[in-house]
């Protein structure tokens, strides 16, 4: 897949107390401005009228039709000087008209073949913005007739919801404008990461450590806010910073700044409030300094009392400002969805076998892959020892052993208990963070261990664990008195009642936080009979193939043709279960949306690739929604559905 890239906001000076342009030595405050910090510059490639790539000299007259951004995947129209033409650069559209009549047309049109044009949101409109120049701040050599004016973005200002945001090319500074005003347009299509500029909390994490991550952009910022200080006050302080066990901390840059101010403005305030507080702030002076300067002597600032970023102050003025750092690659964590554990290879009968290669009898069971092992890693915290999962990013608490201990092994929980016991972890600061929770059931599900031991789990990484229930966070939708959980005496979902006591096992951070939270999951559908996992990078086979016996299933994926791809299985028990849609959306416990046909009766039972006490297969139940279920291997035959690993 290509990658998100967040861009440099192409300004490459720095600019000493005087405004003179200087360069600082990595151990000087002034290494803080953003024009030391090169991250990712601003790349971009000339595409014709087929999206075909063009050699730099191409013109509007030689057919450069389009611009792609290569960090953000955006795809750019060029404006046309041919008054005759449906891009004309002269033409201006009130803020309705641009998206109801000009979008649209350009859709109608399939121009530059693509009919997924669309207003730019503001922080993609920004994205493209020089601030190494102006009038215009874009580069003209790839946005050749982009002049110095107002450009409609797709967002309202919510303060006055009759006022829309453009952004001003002249400078880069975005303003609200009347949506009755007609402004200049300039269309987007495609992009690498759907959530860039919305507005969703789903971007950030919470570290429980005094930072937040947006995930987007690949920044974590201060949570908090600092005492109001100069330009080069502010840049001192962020650099002396230690928050979070990092030192690298820096004034963010315009671009940046400008991607935390919830343009939603809930609750009458321009912050994400769930992760950046805003005790004791007083509006209206809420200006927050970044690290761009505006000709030498000036810093761009944004206001978070108003929503504008289109202020430039003197650096010699005390403002508010919040410390940021770039998460380098070595931190960043790939989700992956971990195996089964499962290793071993049955024939039908339940008599352990090599493994078979690819062609033979039985390949395609659950022990013929090691894809994804567990990697699991025990650390000792404050508090206590805490198991990270490497594939998914999440911790889990570790129970005591001590009786009298808070967090004793044995110690049982109705639903309501179990949450107010993670409140008092939070509230305790327990192990040195505050986003303890209660797992979700996949979440729970992703340290079982299938290989028929009990408990169901590596016991030296997690010796507390009893062959007992431990509860979820997730209701069973049909009867809210009942919610999920794992049975670790062998690994399976069942439900039971909210009042009834259990054990708990708490965790806290993840590299996704949509796993396990079937409404945010993203899907794909390829459009040649499969869909595609974005999370778990799965690949499935959207129609059915019919039901057959486990040998016969195997037999057919592996040889499946399917979408170009030779390398289909069946799947384990682990992946299986991620299609099972816990919402219980119109009734059905699958993605009607993208498998209509999924087959529920007599059974609605699907195999799995795994195997449970030798003669058993493991499987699904897509009609009461259960994965706590195996059959015959000699005499069942059932539904299956095929899938491959997409990356």
């Amino acid at each position: 897949m290509d990658k998100f890239k967040f861009p440099d906001t192409g300004q490459v000076n720095c600019y000493d107390r005087q405004g003179h342009v200087c360069f600082p030595a990595a151990t000087d405050s002034l290494s803080g401005e953003n024009g030391f910090h090169l991250r990712h510059p601003m790349v971009f490639v000339k595409l014709d009228a087929e999206g075909h790539e063009l050699p730099e000299a191409a013109t509007p007259q030689t057919g450069h039709c389009l611009t792609k951004d290569l960090n953000t995947g955006l795809i750019w129209e060029v404006k046309s000087l041919d008054p005759e033409a449906p891009n004309y650069a002269g033409l201006s559209y009130t803020w309705e008209e641009a998206q109801s009549l000009y979008v649209a047309r350009l859709n109608d049109l399939h121009w530059g073949g693509r009919n997924d044009w669309r207003i730019p949101n503001k922080d993609e409109l920004r994205s493209i913005m020089d601030y190494g120049r102006t009038e215009p701040a874009v580069d003209t050599t790839y946005f050749p007739n982009l002049g110095s004016d107002l450009y409609w973005t797709s967002l309202t200002y919510q303060m006055q919801p009759v006022f829309g945001w453009c952004i001003f090319s002249g400078l880069g500074s975005a303003t609200a404008i009347s949506k009755a005003s007609r402004r200049k347009v300039v269309a987007v299509c495609g992009g690498y990461e759907p959530l860039f500029g919305v507005m969703s909390d789903e971007r950030f994490t919470d570290n429980g450590d005094g930072t937040v991550t947006d995930k987007v952009t690949g920044l974590m910022w201060q949570q908090g806010d600092n005492e109001r200080m100069t330009f080069f006050e502010a840049l001192e302080a962020c650099k002396q910073m230690t928050l979070g066990g990092y030192t690298d901390w820096r004034l963010p840059n315009i671009k940046e700044l400008n991607t935390i101010l919830n343009l939603n403005r809930d609750g009458g305030w321009w912050y994400f409030q769930k992760f950046f507080p805003i005790d004791g702030l007083t509006p209206p002076l809420l200006h927050y300094l970044s690290s761009t300067s505006y000709e030498g002597n000036y810093a761009w600032v944004t206001n978070f009392n108003y929503g504008y970023d289109g202020y430039y102050a003197s650096k010699q003025t005390p403002l508010l400002f919040r410390a940021v750092r770039s998460i380098k690659e070595s931190e960043k964590g790939t989700f992956r969805l971990s195996e089964s554990g499962q290793d071993a290879c049955y024939n039908i009968a339940g008599q352990e076998i090599s493994r078979p290669s690819r062609g033979e009898k039985l390949f395609g069971q659950d022990g013929c892959f090691k894809i994804h092992p567990f990697r699991f890693a025990k650390e000792s915290l404050a508090d206590s020892d805490v198991v990270r999962d490497e594939n998914t990013g999440l911790m889990w608490e570790i129970k005591s052993d001590e009786a009298d201990a808070f967090n004793n092994r044995d110690r049982l929980f109705t639903l309501q208990e179990a949450q107010a016991y993670i409140a008092e972890l939070n509230r305790s600061s327990y192990n040195g963070f505050t986003d303890w929770r209660l797992p979700n059931l996949q979440e729970l599900r992703s340290i079982v261990n299938y290989t028929d031991r009990i408990p169901a789990i590596d016991t030296a990484l997690f010796p507390d664990t009893a062959p007992a229930f431990y509860w979820s966070s997730q209701p069973y939708m049909p009867d809210s008195s009942l919610y999920w959980g794992i049975y670790f005496g062998y690994g399976c979902a069942i439900c039971y009642n909210r009042d009834t006591r259990f054990r708990v096992r708490a965790v806290r951070g993840g590299f996704a936080p949509k796993f396990g939270l079937c409404e945010k999951v993203q899907w794909r559908d390829n459009g040649d009979g499969t869909v595609t996992d974005l999370l778990t990078g799965l690949m499935w086979k959207q129609d059915e193939s019919g039901q057959l016996g486990l040998e016969d299933a195997l037999r057919y994926c592996d040889e499946l043709r399917l979408g170009g791809y030779d390398d289909w299985r069946m799947p384990n028990i682990r992946e299986l279960a991620t299609l099972i849609d816990l919402n219980y959306t119109d009734g059905v416990w699958f993605h009607k949306n993208l498998f209509p046909d999924t087959i529920t009766k007599p059974l609605g039972f699907y195999w799995s690739s795994s195997t449970y006490a030798s003669t058993f297969g493991w499987g699904v139940n897509f009609q009461f929604g259960y994965d706590g279920y195996y059959a015959d291997k000699i005499n069942g035959e059932y539904p299956f559905r095929p899938v491959r690993n997409a990356w």
